[in-house]
Formats: C-alpha cells, sequence, structure tokens
C-alpha cells in the first residue's frame, strides 16, 4: 500500500514539475503514461497510427496548457479522461466522414457523370469537409446534428441545454463561415 501511495505522490509531483514548465518532468510523464494510454486506445480504434497521433496530440496539448493545467493527484485517471474524450471526438469525426462520403458517392451512382464531374465531387467533398473542421467544436456539433442526422432545431436545442434562437444562430453562421470558406454561393 505505501508503495502504491509512494507512486502517486510521485506521479503528483512529476504533474505540478509539468505545471511549473519542467521539460525534463514532461519526458518522464509521457514515458511512464504512453503505454498505458496507448494500450487503452487502441483497445478503441485498432488503429495504430491514429491512436498514436492522439496521444501525441493530448501531450501536446498538455504542455502547450501546462501553466493552467489542474492540480491532480491522481495523474492516470485525469490522462484517460482526457484521452477517453479525444478518442471519442476521433470517432465522431470520423462518423461524420464516412456520412459525407457516403452521401457523395450516392449523389454520383444517382446522376450520370463523367468521369471529371465525379473527380470535381471528390475535390468539394474535400474541400467541404475541411471546412467543416474549421468550425468551432459546438458549432460543428450543431451542423452535425442538423444537417447529418437532421434533427431540428427544436431538438437540438433540447439535446444541447440552449435556446433554439442560439441553434438557428449557429446554423446560420456555420452555413455563412462554410460558404465564404468553400467559396459556395
Amino acid at each position: 500500500m505505501s508503495r502504491l501511495r509512494s507512486h502517486m505522490q510521485n506521479d503528483g509531483t512529476i504533474w505540478d514539475k509539468v505545471r511549473q514548465g519542467d521539460e525534463a518532468a514532461f519526458r518522464q510523464l509521457f514515458e511512464q503514461q504512453w503505454e498505458a494510454l496507448f494500450t487503452y486506445a487502441y483497445k478503441i480504434l485498432k488503429d495504430q497510427a491514429q491512436v498514436q497521433d492522439i496521444i501525441q496530440g493530448l501531450f501536446i496539448h498538455l504542455w502547450e496548457k501546462r501553466a493552467t493545467l489542474p492540480r491532480v493527484t491522481a495523474v492516470m485517471p485525469y490522462l484517460r479522461h482526457a484521452l477517453r474524450n479525444r478518442l471519442l471526438n476521433a470517432i465522431r469525426d470520423q462518423h461524420v466522414y464516412q456520412r459525407h462520403v457516403t452521401i457523395f458517392r450516392q449523389a454520383v451512382m444517382e446522376s450520370d457523370n463523367s468521369l471529371i464531374e465525379g473527380l470535381h465531387l471528390k475535390e468539394t467533398e474535400q474541400q467541404l469537409l475541411r471546412s467543416i473542421n474549421t468550425l468551432p467544436e459546438k458549432m460543428k456539433d450543431v451542423f452535425y446534428l442538423h444537417r447529418i442526422e437532421n434533427l431540428s432545431v427544436a431538438e437540438i436545442a433540447a439535446r444541447t441545454g440552449s435556446s433554439e434562437q442560439t441553434i438557428r444562430n449557429q446554423l446560420n453562421t456555420a452555413l455563412h463561415r462554410l460558404r465564404v470558406i468553400g467559396g459556395w454561393k
């Protein structure tokens, strides 16, 4: 038991040093936690490269936000929770991407487009997805719920706890931004 307590205190000490900007402590934290986080994430995503990218992104975020990180005594649960949120975002983003791919493929198959038109559609699809990913998280979520899951403004407001006017504003702003970014009229 004292060994576990000592380990937890050591994690807390390393965490505090990271919060203070100690690069050596940051490397030590990364080396201590990498394998366990990778194992956890790989069970969920089953994609080694994507898991590595997500974990590296998590640690980059931790380093960039080190001065504002909360004090924690149990570092691994904190890291696992942060990683879980990133995994859920990755799964959601993959779902959105696949949904767009399916919609565009159906559009291509249903119409009698030439090869050039099909390539243009693919380019437009990629541009649209890049544009959607530039939206702020909440706006992206509202756009996704409305355009992909076909929820009404009232349903989105109920689900997110926002007012219907806020949802309408977010949708209008998202559409405006996508038109500006994508050059669509």
